[in-house]
């Protein structure tokens, strides 16, 4: 597969039912992290509910509209970090033999195809950065640039070890049966079948 196309609601990603190319071996896959916009959402979560409490006590005299204002931001924050987490949890993300997808709730939203990476160093499209920490381990959010359409895909709340995989991608490892040039993160050969 060589060329990006667009994807409808009907295209689904489901290995090992639906899919996968022929020949196609998925070999990384994780679901999406939480990110920093989700800290912010509990930390407003955190700010307006003090306030909000106090504002609707008499005797503190703050009045009816800054009480409903208050109430309001309370309920739209609660509200966005309710859809946020629905989102982050349907979205996985793969990497396989042939390509780099995005899914939500089994569909694609965004695929790469490795083939657009070949004969240059993945190192050149590929950016990570520490979003946060968890457990004194960084968090990653790693981003994959296409050099064929310019389309990104940000892999959100990912380990050292994701951050590997990914770089993995424009290596070769040459099958020692039959000579076969295969693609780095392959299990099998694609020539002979042999393992890898």
């Amino acid at each position: 597969m060589s060329e990006f196309r667009s994807y409808s609601s009907a295209d689904r990603f489901d290995p090992h039912r639906e899919g996968l190319l022929g020949g196609e071996e998925v070999v990384w896959t994780r679901r999406a992290g939480f990110s920093f916009w989700a800290i912010c959402c509990g930390a407003g979560i955190i700010i307006t509910g003090p306030i909000l409490f106090f504002t609707f006590e008499e005797d503190f005299g703050y009045g009816f509209v800054l009480s409903q204002a208050v109430l309001v931001s309370f309920i739209a924050i609660i509200a966005l970090l309710v859809i946020y987490v629905i989102r982050t949890r349907q979205t996985r993300y793969y990497l396989t033999t042939e390509r780099i997808l995005e899914t939500r709730a089994g569909k694609i939203l965004k695929e790469i195809p490795l083939s657009h990476f070949s004969g240059r160093p993945i190192g050149q499209f590929i950016e990570s950065h520490v979003a946060y920490t968890k457990n004194n381990q960084p968090v990653y959010t790693i981003s994959i640039y296409d050099p064929t359409s310019d389309m990104v895909i940000h892999i959100k709340g990912q380990d050292w070890s994701s951050l590997r995989s990914f770089e993995q991608v424009g290596n070769i490892r040459e099958c020692p049966y039959c000579t076969y040039a295969n693609p780095g993160i392959a299990s099998t050969c694609k020539n002979c079948g042999a393992v890898l």
